[in-house]
């Protein structure tokens, strides 16, 4: 009988050990499983932040991975006989924040119109932040304490942790401090210097003149805006399919001589991503400065008393995008969906100018004199746009007293890769948007449209129109640029390698493609180039002294020789009748390190006069 009992005791507890390591093995799928997810919710979230161009569905698919995955790895342990019971609570508990969590967020990306209070995403951070300190409470005891099942959790419970914390962090950050100035308080690098000019430059068009408060108001919803009725500055409300990154867009009309026409795009930086978005590389807001050419009221300004429209940029997308992006910044009370609409904002102020000239009285007649300029962002839009606006507005203007002025940018990329171009095309949607003339949409599909098609384009469809380009021949904020564009494509090479491991700009390598660029641009007869000795970036929209003073040999040198060639005011006057010559200093010097002193043999520079200040 006792040798029975004991069979029988043995019996179940072997019965008990196969149950559990049964149970044990059950479990096993849902934890290789569950953190299998949450290794892909940080995956997920590294290229959310670093990716140089990031698809929509990447950020719900962030959310699911997480809470799947967190699912999972609590479903795994819940079937433990020994599973300790706090932990495990406190783990559903997390999950059950997270989900809270997600339910806030969740409007802000399915409801574009919604409108997210400032406060919504400091609640969000709180949610975050208190279920990672309870995980990594949690893996710390099942570490220490738990089955072998809970054990095997903990990996997983400690990613899940790390993703919430850093999801917590980065609203924290980008709702409460400048992350720029965070990334200023690294160590000093080529990287961050360059987001530091670019940063200086955006902020420097982003500044707002007093003067615009008086300016008189046009709603353009409400009234038919006519130029007739202006007597002065007006900033014009276009509604409509218009937007900024950060509020409504307007521009900005002064009523001159209704005969002489400057059409202007401001620049202001460049986004194609979130972080470029949060870091501040790009103008978010319409802003206006009738500085430069642009003060059409000053006796000096070779613009003075024309007709000008002044078109702000604050779509990050030189004025050619149509797409939008789930792009937060915690720190407004708005839509976590920001439009990239440079299209629309510039089709509707053609759409608007188009019809001054129209009626018995127009506001605008044919013009004697036309000039389409832009700086920066704005050159790259007047290269874009320089097609279509020309055709949109045919019959209007006199071509041959018709000039286009790009100031500042040409769109070149460390070495040449033209593809980086097509991708950030892409992301804006350049190609759907309609600012691609119909002479190039056959390069849209195959991918092949690249900058310098279209400058070319319109110069052979308008051979009587005028095409300046003015650049410095070491401009850093192009360089600067470029090279964002390219450490953001090849960023994990540069974490592991360093950033000589991939293509970059340097002096002599910006001016070689610089004047590459200009080399394709020269075989058109109606073509002129203005370089300056110097890293300054854009030049017609500083004030005219300043103009005035720049000769090729530098900003401010005031003619110190007269053989430094033209002033650069005098240069792009439009009342020359002849084309402006091709201006570089020292064009007889042959140096084949690109120094500063020299000037490409190939393209055709003339030795300017420079005449000195009366």
């Amino acid at each position: 009988m006792a040798t029975s009992d004991s069979e029988e005791k043995q019996l179940l507890q072997s019965r008990e050990a196969t149950v559990s390591a049964a149970e044990d093995s059950s479990c096993n799928w849902a934890v290789i499983l569950g953190t299998l997810l949450a290794i892909g919710a940080l995956v997920s979230l590294f290229v959310v932040i670093f990716s140089a161009f990031v698809t929509l569905w990447l950020w719900p698919i962030l959310g699911v991975l997480l809470l799947v995955g967190h699912g999972l790895l609590l479903f795994a342990v819940a079937g433990s006989q020994t599973t300790l019971a706090t932990p495990a609570k406190l783990s559903a508990a997390a999950l059950c924040l997270e989900v809270l969590c997600y339910v806030f967020l969740v409007p802000t990306y399915l409801f574009r119109s919604f409108i997210v209070p400032w406060w919504w995403w400091n609640a969000s951070v709180i949610l975050f932040v208190l279920p990672a300190l309870i995980l990594l409470w949690v893996t710390i005891r099942q570490s220490l304490c738990g089955t072998t099942v809970e054990k095997c959790s903990a990996g997983g419970l400690v990613v899940i942790s790390l993703v919430i914390l850093l999801v917590g962090a980065l609203l924290l950050v980008a709702g409460n401090f400048s992350p720029t100035r965070l990334l200023m308080t690294l160590p000093s690098s080529r990287l961050v210097e360059e987001i530091q000019t670019i940063r200086d430059y955006v902020q420097m068009s982003s500044a707002k003149l007093d003067a615009t408060v008086g300016y008189e108001i046009c709603d353009m919803a409400t009234s038919e805006c006519s130029m007739k009725k202006f007597v002065g500055w007006t900033v014009e409300l276009s509604g409509g399919a218009t937007a900024c990154l950060d509020g409504d867009f307007a521009f900005v009309v002064y009523p001159g001589d209704p005969g002489r026409l400057l059409f202007h795009l401001h620049g202001g930086g460049a986004c194609w991503n979130w972080m470029t978005f949060l870091l501040g590389k790009c103008t978010k807001q319409a802003t206006t400065r009738p500085t430069g050419i642009l003060n059409v009221t000053n006796p000096n300004n070779p613009f003075y008393n024309w007709t000008l429209v002044d078109v702000p940029y604050c779509s990050g997308d030189v004025f050619s995008g149509a797409t939008e992006n789930f792009w937060i910044m915690p720190q407004q009370t708005a839509s976590a969906w920001k439009s990239q609409a440079g299209y629309a904002n510039v089709n509707a102020i053609l759409d608007w100018v188009k019809v001054q000239f129209a009626g018995a009285v127009p506001a605008l007649r044919t013009l004697s004199k036309f000039v389409v300029a832009g700086e920066s962002a704005g050159s790259l839009g007047v290269q874009l746009w320089a097609t279509n606006l020309l055709r949109r507005l045919e019959s209007h203007y006199e071509p041959e007293n018709t000039i286009l002025i790009g100031d500042s940018f040409v769109g070149t990329t460390p070495g040449d890769m033209d593809l980086l171009q097509r991708q950030v095309m892409e992301f804006w949607g350049v190609c759907q948007s309609g600012v691609v003339p119909e002479e190039l949409e056959p390069k849209c599909t195959p991918d092949r449209l690249v900058m310098t098609d279209f400058p070319e384009t319109t110069m052979q469809l308008f051979p009587s129109v005028r095409y300046m380009m003015i650049s410095s021949k070491f401009d850093q904020v192009q360089m600067a640029f470029g090279d964002l564009v390219i450490h953001y494509d090849y960023l994990w090479t540069v974490l592991w390698k360093g950033r000589d491991s991939i293509p970059h700009f340097t002096t002599k390598t910006f001016y070689e493609q610089l004047s590459g660029y200009l080399l394709v641009y020269s075989a058109y007869k109606q073509f002129s180039a203005y370089l300056v000795g110097a890293k300054q970036h854009t030049y017609t929209i500083w004030p005219l002294f300043f103009i005035r003073s720049t000769t090729p040999a530098g900003p401010s040198d005031d003619c110190s020789s007269p053989d430094v060639g033209e002033r650069l005011l005098d240069w792009l006057s439009p009342y020359s009748e002849e084309k402006a010559p091709y201006q570089c200093y020292n064009t007889e010097e042959d140096a084949p390190n690109w120094t500063a002193h020299y000037c490409d043999y190939q393209l055709p520079w003339q030795v300017g006069r420079c005449e000195p200040s009366n």
